[in-house]
């Protein structure tokens, strides 16, 4: 804490502003002192190289097991005129909310108020930074920061907030996801729907339970279309589940449908988990309208590796 606060107080005097404009966000090992002083070059360095472009070096800047730098950027026009909504993401490991080790920086050049602001991402973040998943492990450190600067003119009022959730959406969306793509040792981006829910908190808790089922995410890395593990991870989840009513479907093709298994689709199946994008769906059976959705990798050898010498 003390670092932190060190570290405001020296860049509010750099940069001439007030230490409570400064944000700070920090990864790393686990219980292991940052150093100021590192801390403090780092920031000379950066505060002699700052410039409108240089928004990718500060996105590899922040990299650290991330295979590939993560940004994003959309343009939303309204009827009061165009702003803009960019962002960067790092993360690759120890991915499970609430965000883990990602640090997430949203940027804005619509006016809005900190209030409106804080509540669109809150909305946002719900069905992107918070619906992820690489190994179901959090971490100490977690970060999504929105800023927005106004210098587009256009002022975010009642009128125009659903065209801000809009945007800070897209970016959002499109990040998490690139984190999950990105995840360490992974080899395949999973999509996990739950549908047939009568809440969507029971349609999520069911999704992130299979998103993070050891057994499904290796059954996913080695091609099985296993839809037992998937029943079980379901089943288990603590929400009402209806087995007699209950869904599977892989890729689209009905693996489980009303207490039946139809083996005769695994081989079809099987080819759909041959690639790098894959789709799982359960219906819970339940009747519900609700649905929700996890974004997930597979878990392969490499994770282990990574995270085994992690320190070493």
């Amino acid at each position: 804490m003390a670092v932190a606060r060190s570290t405001v107080e020296f860049v509010a005097r750099q940069m001439k502003c007030r230490p409570e404009e400064v944000l700070v966000a920090s990864t790393g090992v686990i219980g292991v002192d940052l150093s100021l002083q590192k801390v403090q070059d780092g920031v000379m360095k950066a505060l002699a190289v700052l410039s409108r472009d240089a928004h990718h070096n500060a996105m590899l800047a922040i990299m650290t097991t991330d295979p590939f730098p993560k940004e994003a950027a959309v343009t939303v026009d309204t009827a009061a005129g165009t702003f803009h909504v960019g962002g960067m993401a790092k993360g690759s490991g120890m991915i499970e909310p609430l965000m883990a080790t990602m640090l997430g920086f949203l940027t804005c050049d619509a006016h809005v108020e900190p209030a409106m602001l804080r509540k669109a991402l809150t909305a946002v973040t719900r069905d992107t930074f918070n619906a992820i998943t690489v190994d179901g492990e959090c971490s100490t450190n977690d970060t999504v920061f929105a800023m927005a600067n106004g210098a587009s003119g256009v002022v975010i009022d009642e009128s125009l907030y659903p065209a801000l959730e809009a945007g800070l959406r897209a970016v959002s969306k499109a990040l998490a996801i690139a984190i999950v793509r990105g995840g360490e040792g992974a080899t395949k981006l999973v999509t996990v729907r739950v549908v047939g829910a009568k809440e969507w908190a029971h349609a999520e808790r069911a999704a992130r339970t299979i998103a993070n089922s050891l057994l499904v995410k290796t059954a996913v890395h080695g091609g099985d279309p296993n839809w037992g593990r998937l029943v079980a991870a379901a089943g288990r989840s603590g929400v009402p589940f209806e087995l007699s009513r209950a869904a599977v479907r892989i890729g689209g093709i009905v693996l489980f449908n009303d207490g039946q298994p139809h083996d005769e689709n695994a081989e079809t199946a099987a080819a759909h988990l041959s690639g790098k994008e894959i789709d799982i769906e359960v219906d819970l059976g339940t009747g519900g309208a609700e649905q929700a959705t996890i974004w997930t990798c597979d878990l392969s050898a490499e994770y282990v590796r990574i995270n085994a010498d992690y320190r070493t």
